[in-house]
């Protein structure tokens, strides 16, 4: 098996920090199947490529965009293709025009392969990602790539192999792994002993985000407090668990019973490390 990229731009996307979690992971032999209740990018999902999974997201696009990957890829990989051979030519003010339309018509298309389609393609279009912020449909403007490099490597034919081979891998045993749509909290109760799940929530910090993970979200301490209840729930079933979240005093005093690791990541809005952390109840 081909080793497995992101194929969709996501906030919090953990594909440079892997290296520095994966030291925290169990072996593979110390635990039976693989769970993610908050997938986003799934790049540890796919770097791992466990044989037994459960995979999840709030999230309805983007588990529309994970389906669709895995059923419809030659579609995805065609109608790519085809948008770019008539985006590529295009100039900067007909470029943003054209991203305004599609977007604008994305929350009235039905979750099909269509809108999977669309909706990758202007996460990968606009700058850093952002079409959904303030609970509002936008286009903030082109990604810099395109407008600096005239580049378009989510075209390229090495993203377009890679939309295929993460289908054939989401299609091994496609009776026993399961993608959902589901509160993360659903997909908790259905764990067993035996199973390692992946935490990686939204951070809960002091920001000034605009952006959403999904409509009318509210990220606060309580969420904290409910991570924590889930937690212990996993605990008690034998279950073993990674969480990162920022490197707060809150995030720390609540989950002080557990194993706090942290590591250094690099964040452009602020142009300076900081640290994030790895908590463990193993």
């Amino acid at each position: 098996m081909a080793n497995l990229k992101t194929f969709i731009r996501w906030p919090g996307n953990k594909s440079k920090h892997f290296g520095k979690i994966e030291e925290y992971f169990p072996d593979y032999d110390e635990y039976d199947r693989y769970v993610e209740p908050f997938l986003g990018s799934g790049a540890v999902f796919l770097k791992i490529k466990p044989e037994k999974w459960i995979i999840n997201d709030l999230n309805k696009d983007n588990i529309n965009c994970w389906k669709t990957v895995r059923d419809e890829p030659e579609y995805l990989v065609r109608e790519i293709t085809k948008f770019g051979k008539s985006f590529k030519p295009m100039t900067k003010k007909n470029k943003e025009k054209k991203c305004k339309k599609i977007i604008s018509q994305i929350p009235n298309e039905k979750y099909n392969k269509h809108r999977a389609k669309n909706y990758m393609l202007m996460k990968d279009c606009s700058f850093n990602g952002l079409i959904f912020k303030n609970n509002e449909w936008v286009f903030p403007c082109l990604c810099a790539s395109i407008t600096s490099k005239n580049k378009y490597f989510f075209m390229s034919k090495t993203k377009l192999n890679n939309i295929n081979n993460v289908s054939e891998f989401l299609c091994e045993n496609v009776k026993k792994n399961k993608i959902y749509n589901r509160d993360y909290k659903w997909i908790l109760n259905k764990t067993k002993d035996g199973d390692f799940v992946f935490l990686d929530p939204p951070y809960i910090e002091d920001h000034d985000y605009t952006f959403n993970y999904n409509k009318d979200e509210d990220l606060d301490n309580e969420f904290l407090e409910e991570l924590l209840e889930q937690v212990c729930k996993l605990d008690k079933k034998g279950v073993l668990w990674l969480m990162t979240q920022a490197d707060t005093p809150e995030v720390r005093e609540i989950f002080e019973d557990y194993e706090i690791n942290e590591f250094p990541v690099y964040r452009v809005s602020i142009h300076d490390y900081v640290n994030e952390l790895v908590i463990t109840n193993y």
